[in-house]
């Protein structure tokens, strides 16, 4: 059950998916939007709060364009915008454009922004308290609070995968209200995920896949305009030769199952034989028997062979029979059926090849470097800050001596093995380590800093052989799995859910 919380933890922190004001009943009825504006009104006040329910908005708010344009239960991979749960499919949508995703991480990003500079507005904003059954998104933009609407119902099945959510959804945790107190360390923490979020975002924009939208757009529209070729096929004898065949293959079909039937019981006649000698002694009666089961056994042997002709020439039959049906004017091949039935997994993996194809904007992939240091640096703050704490109140990650108002349990070592981590992400940003790729030679990694100052194509066939990499390419230390391992080993074998919780 500790895991199911844990977890369920992470599922509230991920995407910053963590806030309440002080007046909890206010914002389970009324929600983010009309919160966030009577906090406004005193800012100074309530800095903290008011920068984790904008933090929460700017999520709630990916939600609601989707639910408007009706994009799909989910982009997957997509960090914010994979988040599937219990949406619910918008019955009218407003059609989309090929920049309806971008415009949504744009504005995302912005709002990512616009939380950052509450929260480091003050550096001693007052903390506040938080009942996590309290958080909602308004994903139809109605005002009503609806059961697949909740946090948990949006980020359950995500974060902890459907089997251990219908675990936890149907104990008697999922109702019992949890109460925690966001203090000054957990203020560093919110604002080392909106850097977090905001590289994710930036990433994103940095190789932004508009053009390759338009491009797809465009090819499908000349393809519904694509020129119309008179058929050459005979269609009535086409129906004949599918007559002839169906009527062959009737006959073959009604031959082979009496030759099954025959090969069928020749073969147990054959077994039953075979256990009658293996009783009998050694002698004549015994070597009469096996001359007869060695002519019974090769005549199934023959029908064996007979058989598998049959079913091979049924299969060519088939085989032909689908090539006919397939010179039909509007026929549908096995092969167009399935893609038909992958069409969005197909697409997405044509749009991500491509869009990494792309020339990235140089200047976005820079702030995706520089936010993901300032998480690193907000992470550390947040430790540190965690460290002198003295009181217990409801805490969201203890330090050595507080407890946890989530059931939850930190491992002995976590703490600091997670910040190893962190150490090997900034060492990797700053240039110190590099990323190994194994068809560089010995001793050479990647360079992030050199690629952060001369971005490039990410051509999957380039960058899969290596020489997409070679202009990146340096001597030196090269980042192991040993930080990750050991915290893997720490956090007994979950160290997602550990990481998520973290930051």
């Amino acid at each position: 059950m500790k895991r199911f919380f844990l977890l369920g933890a992470a599922a509230f922190s991920l995407l910053s998916a963590t806030a309440l004001p002080l007046q909890a009943q206010s914002l389970a009825e009324d929600g983010l939007a009309s919160t966030i504006e009577r906090l406004s009104a005193d800012p100074n006040a309530n800095t903290f709060e008011l920068g984790m329910l904008q933090t929460l908005r700017a999520v709630e708010k990916t939600l609601q364009t989707r639910y408007e344009y009706g994009i799909g239960q989910r982009v997957p991979m997509l960090p914010v915008l994979r988040i599937q749960g219990a949406l619910t499919p918008n019955p009218k949508p407003k059609p989309s454009d090929t920049g309806t995703l971008s415009e949504i991480m744009r504005q995302f990003v912005e709002d990512m922004e616009m939380a950052r500079t509450t929260l480091t507005s003050v550096d001693d904003a007052p903390a506040f308290d938080l009942t996590l059954q309290d958080l909602w998104f308004d994903v139809d933009g109605n005002g009503q609070r609806a059961r697949s609407e909740n946090v948990t119902e949006l980020l359950g099945a995500l974060v902890i995968g459907g089997r251990a959510y219908r675990e936890f959804s149907q104990s008697e945790a999922k109702d019992t209200p949890i109460s925690v107190r966001f203090d000054a360390a957990d203020h560093a923490w919110l604002a080392a995920y909106t850097h977090m979020l905001s590289g994710f975002g930036h990433l994103y924009l940095a190789f932004d896949p508009e053009p390759v939208f338009q491009k797809l757009e465009a090819e499908r529209t000349a393809l519904g305009n694509a020129p119309e070729i008179p058929n050459i096929y005979d269609q009535a004898q086409l129906e004949e030769e599918l007559a002839a065949l169906e009527a062959e293959e009737a006959e073959i079909k009604a031959e082979t199952e009496a030759l099954q039937e025959s090969f069928n019981a020749k073969n147990d006649a054959y077994r039953t034989l075979y256990n009658e000698i293996r009783e009998k002694p050694d002698g004549a009666e015994k070597d009469a028997l096996q001359e007869t089961a060695d002519a019974m056994q090769e005549e199934t042997r023959a029908m064996g062979r007979e058989l598998s002709d049959l079913r091979r020439s049924l299969q060519f039959i088939r085989n032909e029979k689908r090539a006919i049906e397939a010179k039909q004017p509007e026929a549908v091949g096995d092969m167009q059926r399935m893609a038909a039935q992958q069409a969005e997994t197909i697409d997405f993996i044509y749009v991500l090849i491509r869009s990494l194809d792309q020339q990235p904007d140089a200047d976005h992939i820079r702030a995706v470097r520089d936010n993901w240091m300032g998480m690193i640096a907000q992470n550390r703050v947040f430790w540190t800050r965690l460290a002198e704490e003295t009181d217990n109140e409801r805490e969201w990650i203890p330090n050595e001596t507080q407890t946890s108002a989530l059931p939850v349990e930190i491992p002995d070592g976590a703490p600091e093995a997670w910040q190893a981590i962190l150490a090997d992400i900034e060492a990797v940003l700053k240039g110190d380590l590099l990323i190994t790729h194994p068809l560089l030679p010995p001793g050479h990694g990647i360079s992030i800093p050199a690629y952060v100052e001369d971005p490039s194509p990410l051509s999957l066939l380039e960058w899969v052989h290596g020489i997409g990499a070679y202009r990146y390419a340096a001597k030196g230390p090269r980042l192991t799995a040993q930080s990750w391992n050991a915290f893997q080993r720490l956090t007994n074998g979950n160290p997602g859910g550990f990481a998520i919780f973290f930051n």
